[in-house]
């Protein structure tokens, strides 16, 4: 009885010890959930670098952020910036464009035919935060936004080897996002397909729930109609926006249940993400939109991990409950 007590004992040491590497690849998440929570873990992660940071962000027009970024240059860190330059962002990112240039930042402007929406920061090779909010100050008080630091090696290895394509060839299209295995990550161009299986995989008697701020896809209304097809409970927060009417419509026909904010509401309904069967969330730079996800640089995660799953979820759900059906 001893004897095989002890060899059971053995077998279950040796199964954990095997078990180790899997779990610790799997790597930590911390979520920061915005508004409320401010953008002091932001400025922090950038001042935390010790070598280097890459930062690709659609919108920058927050000089705390400009000045955590110059900080870390002043103290050796090499820190690269890749900003939008589409008509009228440009004029909006030129300000900190400037300052970053003339304080040692190498900053570049991002190729001007598509948005370059993408908004992430990888620092020192080891950590990668991924945001669905841009760092514009005007507008932190209002906006719903999750920001994600991982620290998994195969997700920090597909941003920064998608940054080093973009910030070395900023004067052609986006490239094809890099995505190592395990790495969790989903890129536009190319992120229709993947978001659309990840609404095809919810179950019968779940209820999914998603926040976006744009939404003119049909292959993204058909595939939540669908979900309600198959027994699924879809809520869809927005903030109100006349542009996204006939896909509001097309959606409630379908069984969809559509809550909305005003757009004078003190919560604006920025974020980008989805869930489904209380297991597995999206979470990014991606709208519900064709040219978001099929031509612009957009970026984000497709996660299971249980703290991230929750929050958000138990976030999104609180969101609908508090808007107004359509």
């Amino acid at each position: 009885m001893r004897r095989r007590l002890s060899i059971a004992l053995v077998a279950l040491t040796l199964l954990l010890m095997l078990a180790l590497p899997v779990m610790a690849s799997a790597g930590a998440y911390k979520l920061t959930t915005e508004p409320g929570a401010g953008y002091k873990p932001v400025y922090r992660f950038i001042s935390s670098a010790r070598k280097s940071l890459d930062m690709t962000m659609y919108s920058l027009i927050d000089p705390a952020a400009t000045a955590a970024l110059i900080a870390d240059a002043r103290r050796g860190v090499a820190v690269r910036v890749l900003l939008d330059s589409t008509p009228g962002n440009k004029t909006a990112n030129q300000p900190a464009y400037d300052d970053l240039k003339a304080h040692g930042v190498k900053v570049r402007w991002a190729w001007p035919g598509v948005l370059w929406h993408q908004k992430s920061i990888v620092r020192d090779g080891r950590a990668v935060a991924v945001m669905s909010c841009n760092l514009n100050a005007a507008y932190y008080s209002v906006i719903r936004g999750w920001i994600v630091v991982a620290d998994n090696p195969a997700t920090v290895a597909g941003v920064a080897a998608t940054f080093n394509t973009d910030f070395r060839h900023n004067h052609k299209p986006p490239a094809r996002g890099v995505v190592p295995k395990g790495s969790q990550l989903i890129w536009s161009p190319g992120a229709q397909r993947p978001l659309v299986k990840l609404i095809g995989s919810a179950r019968p008697g779940t209820t999914l729930y998603a926040e976006d701020e744009q939404l003119d896809s049909a292959a993204i209304d058909q595939a939540l109609i669908a979900a309600v097809r198959r027994g699924v409970t879809v809520d869809l927060t927005m903030t109100a926006n006349p542009d996204w009417t006939a896909a509001f419509a097309t959606l409630v026909a379908g069984g969809v249940h559509v809550s909305l904010y005003a757009p004078t509401a003190p919560l604006y309904i920025q974020s980008k993400a989805i869930s489904v069967n209380g297991r597995t969330v999206y979470v990014g730079s991606i709208n519900f939109t064709r040219a978001m996800m099929q031509a612009d640089r957009n970026m984000g995660i497709i996660t299971r991990d249980r703290s991230v799953v929750r929050s958000i979820t138990a976030t999104m759900a609180r969101d609908f409950a508090g808007a107004a059906p359509y």
